[in-house]
């Protein structure tokens, strides 16, 4: 059961309280913000889901991290154009399923992922480097 750790406001995450949370997840939020390092990060609070870090390009949303006790999700909208080509991609066949059957919003097609462990983490950091080639 996922069990969030900045659901206060004046808990705002840092480096060092984030290292703590994550526990050895932290080296995969770090890989994330090296993957997506041309992008902004600002940490955002709302009522109902706490403290979440929005990567973006002023524009659209690359992803949000919501930080947990010891993993972390992912969220994003994929655009159909992208969605597309991904489905087209040998290397995300493990994700196809939630690929086609991700629910389409105003935003685009949502995806979320757990980071728990080193295999959901790497097709991740594929989609995440792929989606920003599409992008760029």
């Amino acid at each position: 059961m996922e069990e969030r750790t900045f659901i206060d406001k004046a808990n705002e995450p840092n480096e060092e309280k984030l290292k703590k949370s994550l526990g050895g997840q932290y080296n995969y939020y770090n890989e994330l913000m090296d993957v997506s390092n041309s992008f902004l990060k600002d940490w955002n609070f709302s009522k109902s889901s706490g403290w979440m870090l929005k990567v973006h390009n002023k524009k659209k949303a690359l992803f949000y991290v919501i930080p947990l006790n010891n993993e972390f999700k992912i969220t994003m909208a994929i655009r159909e154009n992208e969605r597309n080509v991904f489905l087209e991609d040998n290397e995300l066949k493990s994700i196809y399923n939630m690929l086609k059957s991700s629910k389409k919003y105003r935003e685009g097609y949502a995806l979320r992922f757990e980071v728990k462990d080193e295999e959901n983490f790497q097709v991740l950091k594929l989609l995440i480097q792929k989606l920003i080639d599409i992008r760029m």
